[in-house]
């Protein structure tokens, strides 16, 4: 049997046994490699290597600690304050809180599962106790941390620039229209459902609270400034913006809000850890994956076939958001990406895509993987927040689904949404 072929079967077998991703993609290697030639053995742990040998990734461990430090440390809570004041007193105004605050979250630490952990963990509570129904709540906070992943600096974006070439801070730029898009649209989303259920108006804040409010969060606002302004405006690389993320996070925390304990620390450190850890297994394994794929010419193969169907933009366009729904549903988002960018890319720029969009467009279906189960990270943490059974929200998860297949539909056929400010800030000629 073809070694592709036995690629492919032993992949699918693992993830329909429910196999960890990364066990799934090292298997299913390791079953090609005994089929083509065992001497292919002593390439596994040099592709491991390399796959995860790069100074760019090191931002991904730094945000993720960035992001532990920031919900331990309080930011994350004076974030949803400074929220309550704009749109608190709006109908169903808490929900609109938990999506703003997972945005500007998501501006400092990148990762969907930490923002979904620090955010729901403050607002699901707050939502059962006015009313909302569980599942609601649970949908809410779970959407909300898949769609920020479209906020720089996503972890995901930074792997999308990596691994097919594409400049992260022309990516990063790119985010944020399209994040806006998806946010605004789940606003409109849970304001109208709070109507239809009647849920109850947030207490009135006086003036003079408001402003103290303000005061208190502006320290937590001006680390997204500083690390997005740096970014963006050239100051400092991805990797640096990401140490200075963890420094400024841990002065704010400990010595100014006083939350942050020095015996915190090393639970802060273990939960990276594990986090960075999983991440790491997955895209060395998935790198020992794409290796064996290129060596069967498998990926000419696939571009040649795209080619072929889809001969103008607009269908590659359908092509690949068909693909990214589907693969969501039964895989992680990390291999998917490592593995088909390369290949998608190139095709799409043939047509005349620029490269940023399609790495935009990819990253808004991810969104809507990070919620779809069976694989779905930001909809296990919601549903382990709020103690409900992944069948119950899914029925509340329903009109979230169609409202952000709408919205990647916008961002794909309307580029400019994704490719404006990189215009502007001078990332496309």
């Amino acid at each position: 049997m073809e070694p592709g072929i036995i690629l492919g079967v032993v992949l699918a077998i693992m993830l329909v046994l429910s196999v960890p991703i990364a066990m799934s993609l090292g298997l299913a290697t390791l079953a090609a490699i005994l089929v083509m030639s065992t001497d292919f053995l002593i390439f596994l742990p040099q592709k491991f290597i390399n796959g995860i040998d790069s100074f760019t990734l090191l931002a991904i461990p730094l945000f993720i600690l960035a992001g532990t430090i920031m919900g331990k440390g309080g930011i994350a809570r004076r974030i949803i304050d400074l929220a309550m004041v704009f749109v608190g007193r709006l109908r169903g105004g808490l929900g609109m809180v938990s999506i703003i605050s997972t945005m500007f979250f998501s501006g400092v630490c990148g990762s969907a599962s930490a923002d979904t952990a620090a955010i729901g963990s403050v607002t699901i509570p707050a939502m059962k106790k006015r009313k909302y129904p569980a599942p609601f709540a649970t949908a809410i906070i779970a959407s909300a941390g898949g769609t920020s992943q479209l906020v720089p600096p996503s972890i995901d974006l930074i792997i999308i620039g990596i691994v097919a070439n594409i400049s992260i801070g022309g990516l990063f730029a790119a985010g944020f229209l399209p994040g806006l898009v998806n946010g605004v649209a789940l606003m409109i989303l849970v304001y109208f459902y709070a109507r239809k259920l009647n849920l109850p108006l947030e207490p009135k804040i006086i003036f003079v609270e408001k402003i103290k409010i303000i005061w208190r969060s502006s320290l937590a606002i001006l680390m997204v400034v500083i690390i997005l302004g740096g970014i963006l405006g050239g100051v400092f690389t991805p990797t640096e913006a990401s140490s200075v993320a963890v420094v400024y996070g841990f002065i704010v925390s400990h010595f100014i809000y006083k939350e942050l304990k020095l015996t915190d620390i090393p639970k802060v450190l273990l939960r990276t850890s594990e986090l960075t850890g999983i991440v790491f297994l997955v895209l060395g394994m998935a790198s020992v994956f794409s290796y064996i794929l290129t060596f069967e010419r498998i990926p000419h193969s696939i571009a040649e076939s795209i080619k072929t169907y889809a001969d103008n933009w607009i269908i590659f366009v359908l092509f690949v958001n068909i693909v990214f729904f589907l693969l969501g549903m039964i895989m992680d988002a990390l291999p998917a990406l490592i593995i088909l960018m390369p290949i998608l890319v190139p095709v799409g720029v043939s047509l005349g895509m620029d490269p940023i969009h399609i790495g935009i467009l990819v990253q808004a279906n991810v969104g809507i993987s990070l919620i779809s189960p069976p694989v779905g990270v930001c909809l296990y943490v919601a549903c382990g927040l709020s103690k409900q059974p992944i069948e119950k929200v899914i029925k509340s998860l329903i009109p979230f689904y169609i409202v952000l297949v709408g919205t990647v539909l916008v961002i794909s056929y309307v580029p400019e949404i994704a490719l404006y400010i990189p215009r502007m800030l001078g990332y496309i000629n």
